[in-house]
């Protein structure tokens, strides 16, 4: 049986969809600001986020998405998306500039260009009818990110810090 098993797995594996390096053990209530170090962090990292590093901080890949809590009031209001991040050197040099864009379902919210590295925050007004529903899942895609490469066999977006919705 286990011959078997094995079998089963041979053959080239394509990886569309960068899972989470790290499982989320336990289901705590969704926050609506979360640090990529909260203890919760992985179970609202929905899918392009890299294992946490310095103890603070976690590479994307290319395309990411995080879950996060509608706050009270947001579904009449709106709501501000807030979502910090720094830019290495590295990858200025050789993308020259990054577009970072977000998206609620089929909404795009606003794109945003850099091409100096550094520590940055992008924000973003959320209309109230897009945060009804509780928790939101927010999709944010680079155009272009550093593929894969000999020492790090990583795609490598930018390095998150966190993201939150707060309501206006």
């Amino acid at each position: 049986m286990l011959m078997l098993g094995m079998m089963a797995c041979r053959g080239k594996h394509h990886r569309d969809i960068v899972k989470n390096e790290e499982p989320a053990e336990v289901t705590p209530r969704v926050a609506s600001t979360l640090k990529m170090s909260d203890a919760a962090a992985p179970t609202q990292l929905i899918r392009g986020f890299y294992g946490l590093e310095g103890g603070t901080w976690r590479w994307t890949a290319g395309k990411f998405a995080v879950l996060l809590h509608s706050p009270t009031g947001a579904a009449q209001r709106g709501g501000t998306l807030t979502f910090s991040f720094s830019i290495p050197d590295v990858v200025i040099q050789k993308l020259k500039q990054v577009t970072l864009t977000a998206a609620i379902g089929s909404t795009t919210l606003k794109s945003q260009t850099w091409s100096k590295p550094g520590a940055f925050s992008y924000t973003a007004d959320v209309p109230p009818e897009l945060l009804t529903k509780d928790p939101v899942t927010i999709d944010f895609a680079l155009d272009k990110s550093l593929p894969p490469g000999s020492v790090d066999q990583r795609e490598l977006g930018i390095i998150a810090i966190s993201a939150g919705i707060e309501a206006k």
